[in-house]
């Protein structure tokens, strides 16, 4: 009488996790997790506790981000940014002649949609430290190489 045996490897593994990037340290180092609570308002008007994870670093103890999670939020900030300009530079076009007054409006206007651009600060300072250090690993490589 045979057995049925199943091989570990068909089947399905859980999905892989992303590992939080140290923009500290430059490295996908070890980390610990530390709870947070935010208070959230609920439909009711009161309000409660969330619990948030927040990984932080064994080296330097700084938290840490998740890069999709950096990459996410710039793209749909950019996003946002150029849609506001459109849509200010349609509203300028459809509503107002060409004058001083609508041209320095219209620079005002991109220049206040280009430092909101800017206000993921953390995650476009994360993201260049991951490329610097992806750069320097690659250089490495080639170096060993020769």
């Amino acid at each position: 009488m045979e057995e049925d045996v199943e091989d570990i490897e068909s089947l399905d593994p859980p999905p892989p996790l992303e590992e939080p990037w140290c923009a500290t340290c430059h490295a996908f180092t070890d980390y610990r997790r530390k709870w947070d609570t935010i208070q959230r308002a609920d439909l009711d008007g009161g309000s409660y506790s969330e619990n948030i994870e927040i990984p932080h670093c064994i080296d330097c103890d700084k938290p840490m981000l998740l890069l999709s999670t950096c990459r996410k939020l710039i793209w749909s900030v950019n996003s946002l940014t150029i849609l506001a300009w459109l849509i200010g530079l349609l509203g300028v076009l459809a509503l107002f002649r060409f004058s001083l007054g609508s041209i320095t409006g219209l620079l005002i206007h991109g220049a206040c949609c280009y430092l909101i651009s800017r206000l993921p600060h953390k995650s476009r300072l994360t993201l260049q430290s991951y490329k610097k250090a992806k750069k320097e690993e690659t250089l490495k490589e080639l170096l060993q190489k020769l």
